[in-house]
């Protein structure tokens, strides 16, 4: 089964217009429009889907906050209902005519629901595509970023050739190590708009603030995640979400020292274990020490230390969850961590987490 995400322009209006030659059109006369008007000549979206659609699919139009995108989404949806597919439409939240407002706001939000649909959709077993055909220009870039990094194929109409042009979901491995690192940071501006000079202290002296100002956008004071922004982290939460099935294993050693912590070491560690599931963040960001021959997770300016190696069958084995600052991390270098010394096993489930 599969799921159609659908952005809408108003072509259709546009179309039914010149058709009835009057500007003012009524829910009767477009439904007429498109019961005796070809797919082709109808609308982009019409024109689109008569090249994508199959038994089955499921459609949700998307359109702007705009009284034409509702109308013209509306109108899609009841026509598509009546020809036996399933349909519903949804506003996109500050997807406007306003341009500051459309690209500071309305675009991050076209981002975040577009993921939100998928992450949803996908969850009930079904294939999510997006076609991109209608609406702004703008909106066919951000849903193929989406698309890229949620492996979701992009569907359009060209201009030029009018024929839809498909972008396939692409095998490229995204470096999520700086949301991975500044994970606290990105949770906290993602939950709302912050005060600019609050976020400017926040970064201040941060080795990656530069990098990290590459995903926000600034408005009247406010600072927040911009559209790429958006779809990074929504990624990256997705690709957590996904890894969550990799077993973690912690040994008698580690499973003490998990027990014994205080709430808030907990927490760290619960957040170190989650992203350690994650293949290409273990890759990026371990490394091994003199006297062990475990690998080390994260490097970089972070306190906690997990000694692990990988099994033969897929799971991820930690013989010590250390720190720098009780210097646990230091006396474990010393005395050497050595995969044969560990022997009793405990898996870690994500239940544990607080």
């Amino acid at each position: 089964m599969r799921t159609l995400l659908i952005t809408v322009g108003t072509s259709l209006l546009a179309n039914a217009r010149k058709e009835f030659k009057k500007q003012e059109l009524n829910d009767q006369e477009i439904a007429h429009y498109l019961r005796h008007s070809s797919p082709e000549q109808a609308s982009a979206e019409t024109n689109s889907l008569s090249r994508l659609l199959q038994e089955g699919d499921k459609l949700i139009f998307l359109h702007s906050q705009t009284e034409e995108g509702q109308f013209c989404a509306e109108a899609l949806r009841r026509y598509y209902n009546s020809e036996g597919y399933q349909a519903e439409s949804l506003e996109i939240q500050d997807l406007t005519y306003a341009e500051r407002r459309f690209k500071m706001r309305g675009l991050r939000s076209l981002v975040a629901t577009l993921t939100e649909l998928i992450r949803r959709e996908r969850k009930q077993n079904r294939e999510v595509l997006i076609n991109a055909t209608g609406g702004f220009k703008a909106e066919i870039a951000y849903a193929t970023l989406v698309g890229l990094l949620f492996d979701v194929p992009v569907y359009y109409i060209h201009e030029a050739f009018r024929d839809i042009i498909e972008m396939p979901p692409t095998p490229i491995g995204w470096d999520y190590s700086l949301l991975a690192e500044y994970e606290e940071f990105f949770e906290w501006i993602h939950a709302d708009y912050r005060d600019t000079r609050e976020v400017e202290n926040r970064l201040r002296g941060l080795p990656r603030t530069q990098e990290i100002h590459l995903l926000l956008t600034e408005e009247e004071g406010y600072t927040f995640l911009s559209p790429t922004g958006e779809a990074f982290y929504e990624a990256y939460q997705n690709r957590l979400e996904q890894a969550q099935g990799t077993p973690v294993w912690l040994s008698d050693s580690a499973w003490r020292t998990y027990e014994q912590a205080e709430p808030a070491v907990k927490a760290l560690f619960d957040r170190t274990l989650a992203k350690l599931r994650l293949q290409e963040l273990r890759r990026s960001g371990s490394d091994q020490v003199h006297n062990c021959d475990c690998f080390v997770f994260p490097k970089g300016h972070r306190d906690e230390r997990l000694f692990y190696f990988e099994d033969e069958q897929g799971g991820i084995r930690v013989c010590e969850l250390t720190r720098h600052s009780d210097q646990s991390y230091e006396r474990a270098i010393q005395r050497g961590v050595r995969r044969s010394n560990y022997q009793n096993w405990r898996r870690f489930e994500v239940e544990n987490r607080v």
